[in-house]
């Protein structure tokens, strides 16, 4: 009785020390309601939770709550730690990695998915653009130039993930803006590769190239005299007539950027995988790998009604789809690595039990295996599910915007006030959580 006791406690006590920030739901609930600075309390309060392996998330979702506030020099100051934590854990010894064999990987320090780590630099640059610092958002964009490159290095070329196209989109607006002729050949440069990307992300993730892009692209052709580039791209988009950059300069551009819904979280999902013994012998060992679960998007279809034309939106980055299939791409090695671990894990149960004459210790390591199995959970719950964006040129001045969102709910409307001057690009976003 005391034998069967000890052991339950035993996994108990294990599986009880693998529950991490249980208190999500509670930030879930005040972020979909517009409560930001009620999430940003609770992140603080359960602060504790994220001491240790979880450091990063703790970064992470301050930066992003932050951000949510209007807190845009703050919500960068929080980014920025993250960014420094993910380069100090990208080059920290292999060793952490061992140490995880025998346990799973929530043993180890959480390095971020490799789209989130570009996600902290596209954050920090929104920030920048909120503030009206183009020139710090062209920073961010060379920083996500070396985190694209390094990931391009770590990976063979089957990887999914090298290239970001809402990153190299913003780094065009940003470009853009400057002005000057130099930094409209960058702004050209990036509207190609942002495009490029989003025909290759089309077949991987199903999104769509942003029409505005594809205007984007003509009016910087246009203003650069690449006269056979511009007319190979008017063949192809279809489309003769675009706003000039000659034009767009004597105006300005109102540049409106929608969160729409709540980003996935991971759960963990067991499989039964078959191995081998030493010998040869077949046998199958119980495997835990994360699976993120969409918690769907909010917002259908997004319009700017202006005098006589309607803007519509469209959709930049959809990050729910790209944190599923990445996952699902990179669970072929996360899988490998687990089948090999509790493969370990169990042939040390067997040696420990000594064929069958220490059956208390062999039972404790099969109760230690099975506690030990789970999956890495641990995710950047609070970016959205996907961004959507609409540039709106206007005349200067005080407007105000009529923004209608059509939902699963309904139509919903808001009114965004907007003071512009001439030639000015103003970036501003709207939180559409729920």
């Amino acid at each position: 009785m005391r034998k069967h006791f000890f052991i339950t406690a035993l996994a108990a006590l294990f599986l009880g020390g693998c529950a991490v920030l249980n208190f999500y739901k509670k930030v879930d609930t005040m972020i979909a309601s517009g409560d930001y600075a009620a999430a940003a309390d609770i992140i603080e309060t359960e602060k504790k939770q994220y001491k240790g392996h979880h450091e990063l998330l703790y970064y992470f979702d301050k930066g992003a709550v932050l951000q949510m506030m209007g807190e845009y020099k703050k919500s960068t100051e929080y980014l920025e730690r993250a960014e420094l934590l993910i380069e100090e854990l990208y080059t920290k010894s292999v060793t952490q990695h061992l140490s995880s064999f025998l346990t799973n990987d929530m043993n180890l320090p959480y390095e971020g998915e490799d789209f989130e780590q570009v996600m902290v630099n596209i954050m920090k640059s929104l920030n920048f653009m909120y503030l009206g610092d183009f020139e710090g958002a062209r920073v961010e964009a060379r920083k996500v130039n070396n985190r694209l490159n390094l990931l391009a290095d770590r990976y063979d070329e089957e990887h999914i993930y090298t290239e970001d196209p809402f990153a190299r989109y913003l780094s065009a607006i940003a470009f853009e803006a400057a002005g000057t002729n130099q930094e409209l050949n960058s702004a050209y440069i990036d509207y190609r590769r942002s495009y490029e990307t989003y025909v290759k992300h089309a077949d991987i993730y199903g999104t769509e190239i942003p029409r505005s892009l594809k205007e984007d692209i003509l009016r910087t052709a246009h203003a650069l005299y690449r006269d056979e580039d511009l007319a190979a791209y008017k063949a192809a988009f279809g489309i003769e007539k675009f706003e000039t950059y000659g034009s767009l300069r004597k105006r300005g551009e109102v540049i409106l950027v929608i969160y729409d819904g709540m980003a996935p979280y991971k759960k963990s999902v067991n499989r039964s995988m078959p191995t081998k013994d030493n010998s040869g012998k077949k046998f199958f060992v119980s495997v835990a790998f994360p699976k993120f679960v969409p918690r769907g998007y909010n917002v259908e279809n997004v319009s700017v009604s202006l005098k006589s034309r309607v803007y519509r939106g469209s959709i930049a980055a959809d990050i729910a789809s790209m944190a599923v299939k990445n996952l699902e791409h990179k669970n072929v090695l996360i899988t490998l690595k687990a089948v090999a671990r509790a493969t370990a894990k169990y042939l040390a149960a067997q040696a420990i039990s000594d064929g069958g004459k220490n059956q208390t210790l062999g039972l404790l390591a099969g109760i230690y295996n099975m506690a030990s199995e789970q999956a890495d959970t641990r995710s950047w719950r609070t970016l959205p599910a996907r961004f959507h964006v609409i540039r709106v040129p206007m005349q200067r001045g005080k407007h105000s915007i009529e923004v209608t969102f059509e939902t699963a709910s309904g139509q919903q409307k808001r009114i965004i006030e907007v003071d512009l001057k001439p030639g000015e690009k103003k970036v501003m976003p709207i939180f559409a959580y729920n």
